[in-house]
């Protein structure tokens, strides 16, 4: 026990039922030698529980005294014996130790010890090249392996948190900003190419199948393992030349978004070549925030609807303009709004205009602010007037809703302010439009709302809709066809 590790003193601490204190003692670095002279005052101050205490003391005492009349073994299989049982020890070392990382994995991840000239890199705080790239990410995807006890699959919010715990303990390999999704991409990639080769662990083959890949294949020829290495060069050279080109587009969108004179036509045209990469992030739920880093310009309105178009090859705006003055008179003389404080509002505006302009406004305005209140929907998920945003989901906030030269539309998503509007179509296309340009789910509160709206806007008759005819029933008010 004298010359134990800490890793082994906590491989002993499991076999006696005492795991509770395996942390505890990593953090003090408590090694064999440590171990044994230990005496009270510390092991009180170690470990918490008086019943631990009492063991584990008991534990040491009883070693100290086997070993006092202990000789090594004469017999050469009896010494030949200690040494099997000792390399087993060994061997399941690593195992408990996983094991234990793996139990802690939803506190918090730690990350693993880089090599030394990996940590005098980060110590310097230099701009790592393509093979120390490489090594970080190798090495954090083997601390990933044992945290997940060997598992070859990380969830979406694992490679997360391992990026996020990489870029707090050394920000200065966040790039541009755009380090977040470089990191997290070259980790997963890295795991795609551990799993690839192996053909003997039942979780890897079962995913295989799933995903297409034929069990029990033949063994390729030498020629054909030739072609596959040629063939993965070259697709390696093409990710290659694509990150860079991707980092170019990145790098441009940022200086651009700062300009004052902006090249809308050139932004268009990037926004367009850089789609496909943008969903993906967007489908793998990467944070909102790193992909309004990365892409600024998706905090515009036009871009919303551009991307949504793109999307869904509909004209949001043109869309929703339609609804709204379509809609506007069924919507305001229903009888479920006639006594909301917003109708009120709005007839008494309207008492001191004739201008016909600004009537249309002022009565599309309220048609925008009651659309929840007509399908029994919660209206704070859809606007919030006079208070602070609370919900994540997107929302609009309005200021002055009846004042043409002040009314103030903002669209709210995860708390923060997206974008800032001036009237009520192009705020409420952006914010239907957002719900889908960022993959969120319809708050269940809302979905009468955007359900009617949706099945308008894509020209569809929506399951959530059992037939129009009780709709209008409901709502007290027919529903023209658009």
């Amino acid at each position: 026990m004298e010359t134990w590790s800490v890793e082994q003193v906590c491989s002993w601490l499991v076999e006696k039922n005492l795991g509770e204190l395996v942390h505890r003692f990593q953090e003090e670095e408590v090694s064999g030698a440590a171990l044994l002279a230990l005496n009270d005052r510390m092991v009180q101050q170690l470990v918490k529980k008086i019943g631990h205490q009492a063991v584990l003391m008991d534990l040491i005492k009883k070693y100290k005294q086997n070993t006092q009349g202990l000789k090594s073994p004469e017999n050469p299989k009896e010494a030949a014996l200690v040494m099997q049982t000792e390399a087993a020890r060994e061997r399941n070392v690593k195992h408990i130790l996983a094991r234990s990382k793996a139990l802690q994995w939803t506190k918090s991840y730690v990350l693993p010890e880089f090599p030394y000239d990996v940590k005098c890199m980060l110590a310097e705080q230099k701009c790592p090249d393509h093979s120390m790239r490489i090594r970080i990410i190798e090495f954090l995807q083997a601390d990933m392996t044992k945290y997940l006890e060997g598992s070859l699959y990380p969830s979406t919010q694992q490679y997360n948190d391992v990026v996020n715990a990489l870029l707090q303990a050394h920000p200065f390999l966040d790039e541009d900003g755009c380090g977040f999704f470089l990191w997290k991409r070259a980790l997963k990639d890295r795991f795609k190419y551990v799993r690839r080769p192996i053909e003997d662990d039942e979780q890897v083959i079962r995913n295989k199948c799933k995903f297409g890949h034929r069990r029990g294949q033949k063994r390729k020829s030498l020629a054909d393992i030739r072609f596959d290495e040629i063939k993965l060069v070259q697709i390696k050279e093409e990710a290659v030349c694509f990150d860079s080109e991707l980092d170019e587009h990145i790098k441009w969108f940022q200086q651009e978004y700062v300009k004052t004179e902006k090249d809308w036509r050139e932004i268009d045209k990037r926004m367009s070549q850089t789609l496909e990469i943008r969903r993906k992030m967007i489908g793998s739920q990467t944070p909102l925030k790193d992909i309004l880093k990365l892409f600024p310009f998706l905090k515009c309105p036009y871009q919303i609807f551009r991307e949504f178009q793109l999307l869904t090859r509909t004209d949001i705006y043109k869309k929703t303009r339609h609804i709204l003055e379509s809609y506007s008179e069924n919507i305001l003389t229903s009888f479920s709004v006639v006594d909301n404080p917003i109708n009120i509002l709005l007839q008494e505006k309207m008492k001191h205009y004739t201008d016909e302009d600004m009537l249309k406004y002022m009565k599309l305005t309220a048609t925008c602010l009651l659309l929840p209140d007509v399908f029994g929907d919660d209206p704070s998920l859809f606007v919030i007037m006079n208070e602070q945003v609370q919900v994540s989901t997107p929302v609009l906030e309005v200021k002055n809703p009846f004042n043409m030269e002040v009314c103030e539309f903002s669209l709210y998503l995860e708390r923060e302010r997206l974008t800032k509007v001036d009237d009520c179509v192009t705020a409420l296309a952006a914010l239907v439009a957002a719900f889908h340009v960022f993959g969120i789910e319809c708050p269940r509160r809302l979905s009468q709302t955007f359900n009617f709206l949706e099945t308008l806007i894509f020209d569809m008759h929506s399951p959530y809709f059992p037939s129009l005819k009780e709709k209008e029933k409901e709502v007290g008010f027919q529903l023209p066809v658009t």
